[in-house]
């Protein structure tokens, strides 16, 4: 669609019929459309979280298919992000400001970017930024409304001489043709790419991970990656929860990390909440189709919460699993949330960060319905090197039926969490 996109702008750039009425009023225009357009398509995705305690867990509502639409139309306004450049950068050519106006002006720009970036962590972060945080709670849509609005406004400033009427620029389908080029490489690279998953055979047990992968930081504070997908390549297990995985957004750097391990992992992935939500990232991979995907919310006062549940079927039974990440200190209220969901279903593996330890009456609340995988494979303890089993607060719990053949911590600097390493016999 982008493609196509860059293809029609290429042809209205270079006509002189449309580059004669492009004035800065309708380019003025054609921004503000645009941004509304964006934040029309972002709108949707927004959830209103109700403040009523009696209305969680809340299922997360149907997407309303308005929102391909205004998806569509905003891709095809987008290439006035292009035309802006173009002619800012013609202004700024003619005008042949010195070295001190274009070190203050660039100073604007990056003090604007950070300040959006701060704007967009808020987002999430909301709960630790307790003077502003709250203002941007549930508003994803409010930060990209001001980056559009700090986009289109300069506009006014652009002179009619920068709108020499009926010359196109001759560059310009040479440059959209080069980045609709980009696209469809971009496209297939993808394809090429993509996860292949390959379903273990029925009669071999089930390997269950947990990790907080820490926003893909590890223990220097280092963007790795690399080092937790050999973690996890090294465990090989069946079904992967991922905890503090939201790293697709501006904040975070734009990086797609559960595609990233689903594709080299040869994984089926479920993503869980949306950036739009203010979550912080849960995830569900598996070498088993995953069956009925589902996000639910908990009662969140605080950072808000989810949980995704999902069905995998592997050798004639079907297997309930859970994926969360509790507020700080594990809440007892988004537990009773999650429990609600748990109780009455069979074969039910919950993983995640609970944020609760084993002396907390949210554990104790937690095993009266399901059993404790560390402790039912060492029911007298066992020592962790590198790590206090009392200080535990990322579990497995399982159904009382399910036989838990195996059950393993491990330390590694790929995170400052330690993983959790399940096997589940036939």
């Amino acid at each position: 669609a982008l493609t196509v996109v860059l293809a029609v702008s290429s042809l209205l750039l270079n006509s002189e019929h449309f580059t004669a009425r492009l004035t800065p009023r309708a380019l003025l225009g054609w921004n503000f459309l645009f941004v509304l357009l964006l934040v029309l398509t972002i709108l949707p995705h927004q959830i209103a979280f109700p403040p009523a305690r009696e209305l969680y867990p809340l299922d997360e509502p149907a997407v309303s298919p308005l929102a391909g639409i205004f998806l569509f139309l905003m891709l095809l306004a987008s290439p006035v992000l292009l035309v802006d450049f173009m002619f800012f950068t013609r202004q700024i050519s003619s005008e042949k400001p010195s070295l001190q106006q274009l070190g203050k002006s660039f100073a604007i720009a990056a003090l604007f970017l950070l300040i959006m970036i701060f704007f967009h962590v808020f987002t999430t972060i909301y709960d630790y930024a307790s003077i502003i945080g709250p203002v941007f709670r549930d508003r994803f849509w409010f930060v990209y409304l001001l980056a559009g609005l700090g986009m289109g406004l300069p506009v006014l400033l652009l002179r009619k001489e920068t709108f020499p009427p009926g010359k196109p620029d001759m560059a310009m389908p040479f440059t959209l043709l080069a980045l609709g080029t980009l696209a469809l490489l971009s496209v297939a690279a993808l394809y090429l790419t993509a996860a292949r998953p390959v379903t273990p055979q029925s009669s071999a047990p089930l390997k269950i991970m947990t990790y907080n992968i820490q926003q893909g930081v590890d223990t220097e504070g280092n963007k790795n990656l690399e080092l937790q997908l050999a973690v996890i390549r090294q465990m090989d297990p069946d079904i992967l929860g991922l905890q503090e995985s939201d790293l697709a957004r501006i904040a975070n750097g734009n990086v797609d990390a559960i595609r990233y391990f689903a594709d080299n992992l040869d994984m089926y992935s479920y993503y869980g909440p949306k950036t739009t939500t203010g979550t912080f990232g849960i995830a569900l991979l598996s070498k088993y189709p995953i069956q009925n995907p589902e996000t639910f919310f908990m009662y969140s006062p605080a950072e808000q919460t989810a949980t995704i549940r999902a069905e995998i079927v592997k050798g004639g039974r079907t297997y309930q699993i859970f994926v969360t990440h509790l507020g700080n200190g594990g809440p007892l209220f988004q537990l009773e949330d999650m429990l609600t969901r748990i109780r009455g279903r069979e074969n039910v593996i919950a993983m995640g960060d609970f944020n609760f330890r084993p002396t907390t009456d949210q554990y104790a609340l937690m095993t009266q319905t399901l059993a404790d995988s560390w402790l039912v494979k060492w029911p007298g303890g066992k020592e962790i090197p590198g790590f206090s089993p009392e200080r535990r607060i990322d579990h497995i719990f399982v159904s009382p039926n399910l036989t838990v053949l195996e059950s393993e911590y491990g330390v590694s600097p790929a995170s400052d969490h330690p993983y959790i390493f399940v096997v589940i016999g036939p």
